[in-house]
């Protein structure tokens, strides 16, 4: 097992985060949400030898444990077992000062996603004034918006997501109904209206699953992106940037940035690198794409 070390312990907690990637291992990893860690993989480690391990590395003493085995689609993915201490049910968790809830059992479908910690921080420093979060999920992206005051409309087809979204604005202390517009519909027929609106905004987060329906339409990562991308951008302010990330296991950065050069084509912008939380080596596959002013 490949533990995170001490001094990376102690920098999340001085960042107030409590939920990441604490080890990976050839058959799995092992994830920390506040009190409770989550073994996703293969044959759970022992308990009573991860006990000793955690609380030898990092005096740390966990309220329970859960595992889960790994499926290939997420719509095979059975909650998890408890295996030892409390069942955590639904909990606050911090990230960068941020409270987020979660269900740590409901394995893909947590609430937060851990692989995106850096792009979450980069959000909050971004200082965005109008926000866009397509395919919003839970909407801890808007959250980290909202946090520095931007207006801001999350986009998703689940209702239920949305309502996590609200959850997670007010564990926050910021007001849902005080800027924030929260869309129940298909991410692929809301930007073609709000261009038609003539709405533009600073900050666009783009984050869609590999697979996908809403409204009887069917979405695809492969065939639906680059459109979305195109559209997206037309969206961006001058000066503005999006955010374009995805999980398709086969895409890396390197064919996510290929795929936004050609959906968008010439034109002043420009495009950054992104990094993944330090302690993931595999994670979202992710770009910025800055429209210059």
């Amino acid at each position: 097992m490949n533990w995170i070390s001490s001094d990376q312990w102690e920098r999340l907690a001085v960042e107030a985060t409590d939920a990441h990637r604490l080890a990976t291992a050839p058959d799995g990893w092992l994830d920390r949400y506040a009190d409770w860690l989550l073994w996703s993989g293969g044959k759970p480690p022992r308990l009573e030898e991860l006990r000793e391990e955690v609380m030898q590395r990092y005096n740390f003493a966990p309220r329970g444990y859960l595992g889960r085995q790994l499926v290939i689609k997420a719509a095979d993915q059975r909650p998890a077992m408890l295996l030892a201490g409390e069942d955590p049910g639904e909990i606050a968790v911090r990230e960068n000062g941020l409270a987020y809830l979660v269900e740590p059992a409901a394995g893909y479908s947590s609430g937060l996603f851990l692989d995106q910690r850096v792009n979450r921080r980069w959000v909050v420093e971004f200082g965005a004034s109008r926000m866009l979060n397509l395919f919003a999920y839970t909407c801890s992206f808007t959250v980290c918006a909202a946090a520095g005051g931007a207006e801001t409309c999350s986009v998703d087809a689940a209702p239920g997501a949305l309502r996590r979204g609200r959850a997670n604005f007010a564990a926050n202390g910021i007001d849902p109904a005080d800027g924030h517009r929260f869309l129940v519909d298909d991410a692929t027929k809301v930007v073609p209206r709000l261009i038609r609106r003539g709405e533009t905004f600073d900050l666009i987060v783009l984050d869609p699953p590999t697979f996908g329906r809403a409204a009887g339409s069917v979405f695809r990562i492969e065939k639906n992106l680059p459109d979305l991308v195109s559209q997206s951008f037309e969206l961006l302010e001058p000066g503005g940037s999006l955010l374009v990330s995805c999980n398709f296991s086969e895409w890396g950065n390197k064919d996510l940035q290929a795929l936004c050069w050609k959906a968008i084509g010439r034109g002043p912008w420009a495009m950054e690198a992104v990094e993944r939380p330090p302690e993931m080596a595999r994670g979202a596959a992710s770009c910025r794409i800055r429209r210059e002013r």
